[in-house]
């Protein structure tokens, strides 16, 4: 398949998803915390995995409450501990839900995976008091109220150091155009080569037309902007794999696809 086949399928395929979640506006819920996609990724793994017998999955929910407190005892292994908070977070038990919050609360290796349980945890309960149905949507970045949180990079072009000026110029650009969309910039850090922001967009906002319209606009003064740039609700990137994508020989074509883990 062409490289610019598989691009317009891509684009069709979260045109779709948006085009959905925007006709339940109203049902959508957005869970707030960041959350690693990995992380939830393993977590459903297992549940999956435990749920394919039902007779003693059956059982494991029976027993999982009374083992609760063995979430903090050194000699229970982090495996029965995962496992034993993926069984809890099935469990429509509010006193449940509590229990798994006060362990994430914890400092402990299995921080994540408590938060992944909680979130599990919490959408059950939620949409057994809820009178309709409802859409969850978590993603590694989360979001708030009713936005999505993304992280952006807009990269210069070859040769070119950014410079004070032209990074007030992608600030100011960026702010008015999120604002028009009904968004919030969170913050923003600049380096020579590259600009990051970290923002909230409504879900069925047009991203690849709100973008292409700031990297045009910051470009009306002196081109300094690449076309393409990264845009993730993954997770946030640190410096070492900006700067991989910065350097690559494909950063011209590379791009992040936002909604990829939606």
């Amino acid at each position: 398949m062409k490289a610019e086949d598989k691009e317009n399928q891509d684009e069709q395929k979260w045109s779709n998803v948006n085009e959905f979640l925007a006709k339940n506006a109203s049902q959508l819920n957005i869970m707030e915390e960041e959350i690693d996609v990995e992380v939830q990724h393993h977590f459903m793994a297992l549940l999956e995995f435990l749920m394919k017998d039902k007779i003693k999955f059956k059982i494991l929910t029976e027993e999982a409450p009374l083992l609760a407190d063995q979430l903090y005892e050194d000699s229970t292994s982090e495996d029965k501990k995962r496992k034993l908070l993926a069984v809890l977070a099935t469990i429509n038990d509010i006193a449940i839900y509590r229990k798994i919050e006060a362990f994430q609360k914890e400092d402990t290796p299995l921080k994540k995976w408590a938060t992944v349980a909680l979130q599990q945890s919490r959408m059950l309960i939620q949409s057994s008091l809820l009178d309709e149905s409802t859409v969850f949507v978590s993603t590694g970045l989360g979001g708030h109220g009713t936005l999505l949180r993304y992280f952006c990079v807009y990269i210069s072009n070859d040769g070119i150091v950014m410079q004070p000026f032209q990074w007030d110029i992608v600030k100011k650009e960026t702010e008015l155009e999120i604002t028009k969309a009904k968004g919030e910039v969170e913050s923003c850090e600049h380096f020579e080569k590259y600009i990051t922001f970290t923002l909230l967009l409504p879900i069925d906002a047009e991203l690849k037309d709100i973008f292409e319209t700031i990297i045009n606009e910051c470009n009306t003064y002196g081109n300094f902007l690449k076309e393409n740039m990264i845009i993730t609700n993954v997770k946030k990137l640190n410096i070492e794999e900006i700067e991989d994508i910065v350097n690559s020989k494909s950063s011209k074509n590379r791009k992040i696809n936002p909604t990829s883990d939606l």
